[in-house]
């Protein structure tokens, strides 16, 4: 039987970061652009904090950790309605201000838990995520136990995440300490072609 545990949204408050987000965009403060998003910048970060719905779960099963992150499913729905309404400024801030939110949840996550690992005499080993060592099959598998604390995310026959805004992963436990990992490390990742991989 996995234990399954949910962490709620007091755990992971938005952490808006201009100077990264426009990085991201590519609008620096030399190009035209900049000051159109810098205007919708406050709006933005408005609908980020009023939508964004984090959770983050973790089912373990032996020495197996499945990892679950997600905004929920209302800021994908305000993304597209901002888009179907061609604001696409503040549609592309806030979608990248999504990524950012959940990259740094991602963060926060895994120091979350290599504490809460380490205090038991247990340590995070190597991580398997999709496309490098986790199948969608896999994914689906290691998924079925947070479905009912999520009955809103789906993972597609491709491995495709529903919520959009949403991260799943595996690390496998280990007792020994010299088997302890780093977070996320881009330059070892699969995904050659990752727009984040190239800032």
């Amino acid at each position: 039987m996995d234990k399954v545990t949910v962490y709620g949204p007091e755990h992971f408050a938005p952490r808006p970061d201009a100077p990264e987000a426009f990085g991201w965009l590519g609008c620096g403060e030399d190009i035209p652009c900049h000051a159109v998003f810098r205007e919708a910048w406050p709006e933005a970060v408005r609908l980020l904090r009023v939508d964004a719905g984090p959770r983050a779960a973790t089912a373990e099963h032996g020495d197996l950790l499945t990892v679950f992150l997600t905004l929920g499913p209302e800021p994908e729905k305000r993304v597209d309605s901002l888009f179907e309404r061609q604001a696409y400024v503040l549609a592309s801030l806030l979608n990248t201000l999504c990524d950012q939110m959940l990259f740094q949840m991602n963060h926060k996550f895994s120091e979350m838990l290599r504490r809460e690992l380490n205090a038991e005499g247990r340590y995070m080993a190597d991580r398997l995520e999709p496309g490098a060592g986790f199948p969608p099959e896999a994914q689906r598998l290691r998924f079925a136990p947070l479905r009912e604390a999520f009955p809103e995310a789906r993972i597609s026959g491709s491995g495709i995440l529903t919520p959009a805004k949403s991260m799943m992963y595996c690390v496998r436990i280990s007792g020994h300490v010299c088997d302890q990992t780093t977070l996320h490390d881009c330059s070892k990742c699969s995904q050659k072609n990752c727009l984040y991989r190239k800032i």
